[in-house]
């Protein structure tokens, strides 16, 4: 029985109740069936094939690894509830000191018995005592141009913000946006979104003063600083300065910064950061997160921000310094050895900080508990859907892809559809539990994703 893509939702349904087996997409976008019969127990799992339906009788077989230079696979793909739908919301695990808080957020409390990946989310917070940050500001960055360092100085530009901060990032060419307007916390988020419109931007017609316009609406607020910081190739044309004219009588501080040119990049990135000033004072250095489970070993494979380092049984996050103010969003992939079903397994996560204020280090934990099992619906029907929606959405920006079906992406044509899928359910999930939060969260990824597209 094959049926087409756009009959898949409805056909995998209409499947799991007369009692087909295991229906799948194939590359060409079709959904077949083998009608072998099957108890309907089970859950989706997103593979290099497609989307394949997995029955709770066939567990999978653990992966053992004999060597520590072997290289990581998970014994299954990205598994999914079998109506797409997410349930579930992620319960929060708080490490904390004096002036910062580290808040984590896993993507499952059960974790499959044959091992896997766990998807994090990680907050880091450092609120901000009197005078030691500016109040936040309504950012907006115009690229103008193919400039060789346009993606480095935004970069630069983002750095300097902080969780009080929104930004946007608007593109000349159409006066197109490329980020819409979200907290600056989401820095990675709006890099990847970036870094992924510069790969694959069309020629279009350039039209910096509607770009201008656009940025202005969108950072309009008479309460507080609106800034627009334009990256070009080329000085304002006659039509540009009147628009310019036009922000500054209503309040903007507009700057400028070239892309390209003799000057060297790092006083380029030095105008960046006296355009934009740094939201707050250093007050942490070399911020490092350790994760080791119980059993053992565990691995940070991959994260949307940071640098990843191995242990032989353990892995590790480096954030780097942390601000004053600042609040940022970060999404790791994390290792699960297999074990016993109904057994125990533990994320220890230890923070290691360098306190300016304090002097010295310091060092804080705290562990994130899950249980195995070897039911892949009842692991399906427990995922947290506000970590695996955010993930999703990072991966359809060429971060985190590998989270779901590794390195063979392009074979299914990418993840869009199942991240738009991924943030429609948050939102019915949002409406029935009527939490504000969460549908905020859905607001943000079906923005974000839709200005993408």
């Amino acid at each position: 029985m094959i049926v087409s893509r756009l009959a898949a939702p409805f056909v995998l349904v209409c499947a799991l109740v007369m009692g087909c087996d295991r229906p799948y997409v194939g590359r060409d976008g079709t959904v077949a069936f083998q009608e072998k019969g099957n108890n309907g127990h089970g859950a989706s799992v997103l593979t290099a094939n497609g989307v394949e339906y997995r029955d709770s009788t066939e567990p999978p077989t653990a992966f053992i690894r004999r060597s520590a230079d072997e290289p990581w696979r998970a014994p299954i793909g990205f598994i999914l509830p079998k109506d797409g739908r997410f349930t579930k919301t992620s319960q929060p695990t708080v490490l904390a000191t004096t002036g910062l808080a580290i808040v984590l957020r896993p993507s499952d409390t059960r974790v499959p018995a044959w091992g896997g990946e766990v998807l994090i989310r990680v907050d880091v917070i450092a609120p901000a005592a009197e005078g030691s940050a500016r109040w936040g500001e309504n950012v907006a960055i115009v690229l103008d141009g193919d400039g060789p360092d346009s993606a480095a100085l935004a970069e630069a530009a983002l750095a300097q913000l902080a969780g009080r901060d929104r930004v946007t990032i608007i593109d000349a060419l159409g006066a197109r946006t490329i980020v819409p307007m979200m907290p600056a916390s989401h820095r990675s988020m709006a890099i990847a979104a970036l870094k992924n419109h510069v790969r694959t931007r069309s020629r279009g017609a350039r039209d910096m003063p509607g770009a201008l316009r656009a940025a202005g609406v969108a950072i309009a607020s008479p309460e507080i600083t609106q800034r627009i910081l334009v990256l070009t190739e080329t000085p304002m044309a006659a039509a540009d300065t009147t628009e310019v004219q036009r922000l500054t009588q209503h309040g903007v501080q507009l700057g400028t910064v070239r892309t390209k040119g003799s000057d060297d990049l790092d006083e380029r990135l030095e105008a960046v950061r006296t355009q934009i000033p740094q939201a707050g004072l250093t007050k942490f250095r070399d911020v490092r997160l350790a994760f080791e489970g119980t059993p053992a070993p565990t691995h940070v494979l991959e994260a949307s921000g940071g640098e990843t380092r191995w242990a032989l049984d353990a892995g590790e996050l480096v954030l780097g310094n942390v601000r004053a103010g600042e609040a940022r969003t970060e999404v790791l992939r994390v290792t699960v050895p297999p074990w016993v079903p109904g057994e125990e397994f533990k994320f220890t996560v230890s923070a290691h900080v360098d306190d300016l204020d304090y002097g010295g280090p310091r060092d804080f934990a705290a562990a994130v508990p899950c249980v195995y099992d070897d039911d892949i619906e009842r692991i399906a029907k427990s995922r947290h859907g506000d970590v695996i929606a955010y993930a999703s959405a990072m991966a359809t920006l060429r971060r985190l892809d590998a989270a779901f079906i590794g390195d063979e992406i392009s074979k299914v044509g990418g993840l869009r559809r199942i991240a738009e899928l991924h943030a429609s359910s948050m939102k019915a999930l949002a409406r029935d539990t009527k939490d504000f939060a969460i549908q905020e969260q859905a607001d943000l990824l079906m923005a974000l994703l839709a200005a993408t597209r």
